[in-house]
């Protein structure tokens, strides 16, 4: 073997020992979600592999009133149930679109909540009425009376114009 011909195979060599180890490589590390949120903002779709609990808020009228107006004390984006007990027909009006929960809503944003009416009173309802800036919304052939022992699910969601659009979806006693 000529001294060439070993120069030239101990440079490839080198070269490729070099190639393999001397330069810094290049990662993709796979960083594994751990199950718990890192704040407050999800930028993508959720799964639930169990279930997951809401708050909720139980209110009840004090003496015999016919008409109320909600207020942020009753209804809150974090509050998905409301037990209500009145003692007559009462009608309940929700606070306007300026007011809180509904002026921190951003344009799209809504929530809902679960409102049950506790009452035992045989024709005592509850009807809902809106405040100044809310467009009530109801089911076709439907009401936004809710009488006693059913139940009714208001979603509220911000309109474009400010607005809040109250869908009011009524059900009844099944059993």
């Amino acid at each position: 073997m000529n001294t060439k011909s070993l120069t030239v195979g101990l440079v490839v060599v080198a070269i490729i020992a070099i190639g393999a180890y001397g330069f810094p490589r290049v990662t993709n590390k796979v960083v594994e979600k751990l199950g718990a949120f890192p704040g407050p903002d999800i930028l993508s779709n959720v799964r639930f592999h169990e279930n997951f609990t809401n708050s909720g808020y139980e209110a009840t009228t004090t003496g015999v009133i016919n008409a109320f107006t909600l207020t942020s004390k009753e209804l809150k984006k974090n509050v998905s149930y409301i037990s209500w007990n009145p003692s007559l027909s009462q009608t309940l009006t929700t606070m306007a679109s300026t007011s809180a929960p509904f002026v921190n809503l951003a344009v799209g944003e809504g929530f809902s909540v679960e409102f049950y009416s506790a009452t035992t009173t045989a024709g005592a309802t509850v009807t809902f009425a809106a405040g100044t800036g809310i467009d009530l919304q109801e089911d076709e052939g439907g009401t936004v009376v809710v009488n006693g022992l059913e139940t009714s699910r208001l979603n509220f969601r911000k309109k474009a114009d400010t607005d809040i659009l109250m869908w009011v979806e009524v059900g009844q006693v099944g059993d």
